[in-house]
């Protein structure tokens, strides 16, 4: 297993899909929460695209180190500047970042606060953090009553919801640089559609291309479309 070590000691796991060996411009592409850089909807991505990608697992996730949260946006933007500044140190020279849902938000709030990358692609990002998803508000009442000791399944507490919905998509969207492309499914029951337009709207002239696709959320018979989109913006 290839490791790159971020800034807080861990060791994250990552892969290469190399199709031009002669070319040192590289894509990066994230994972959404509860899923690895080996789903199939990144490695149909990485291995579908005609350019040099690279994927990795962020702490607490797949392969990699440290502990897993559903909130975290800060730090996984860190983590994405770890990566970028170790393909660097390879000679790379990363050129966009493919995030879809949970890391789709982490790209724009990395854009904002290092703004080093010329195209950002997020693909069915949330914008209203205030939002709980469906499958998050079956358990609400019971976060409510109980508070912080209250765990889901997969170790959600009641601080990593309130971190998330401290957060302000409006604010990190002024402050973001670069190219966005936002894609997003109009059949997407868990970020609803509406977000995509919000993000369009907040980005203003930075917003170079707003996509829908009639897919849900995870782009299920859509992934061809995605990789066409991704294509068309790289090469235009």
């Amino acid at each position: 297993m290839e490791t790159f070590i971020n800034r807080n000691g861990l060791r994250l796991a990552y892969k290469f899909s190399i199709k031009n060996p002669e070319d040192k411009r590289i894509y990066i592409v994230c994972q959404m929460v509860f899923f690895d850089m080996d789903s199939f909807i990144y490695s149909f991505i990485s291995q579908h695209l005609r350019v040099n990608t690279f994927r990795f697992d962020f702490p607490g996730n797949g392969k990699s180190d440290g502990k897993f949260t559903y909130a975290g946006h800060i730090s996984e933007a860190g983590d994405i500047d770890d990566a970028v500044k170790f393909l660097n140190s390879l000679g790379y020279k990363v050129e966009g970042i493919i995030g879809h849902s949970k890391s789709a938000i982490d790209a724009i709030i990395y854009s904002a606060i290092y703004g080093q990358i010329r195209q950002i692609f997020a693909i069915s990002p949330k914008f209203d953090m205030s939002y709980i998803p469906q499958y998050m508000r079956e358990n609400d009442a019971i976060v409510k009553a109980n508070g912080h000791i209250v765990r889901y399944a997969f170790g959600c507490t009641r601080e990593m919801i309130d971190e998330i919905m401290s957060i302000d998509m409006r604010y990190y969207c002024r402050r973001a640089q670069g190219e966005f492309y936002i894609i997003h499914g109009s059949l997407d029951e868990i970020i609803p559609y509406i977000d995509s337009l919000q993000y369009a709207s907040a980005l203003k002239e930075k917003c170079k291309g707003h996509y829908t696709l009639e897919c849900d959320h995870l782009l299920n018979g859509a992934l061809d479309e995605v990789v066409e989109i991704i294509h068309h913006a790289i090469e235009n």
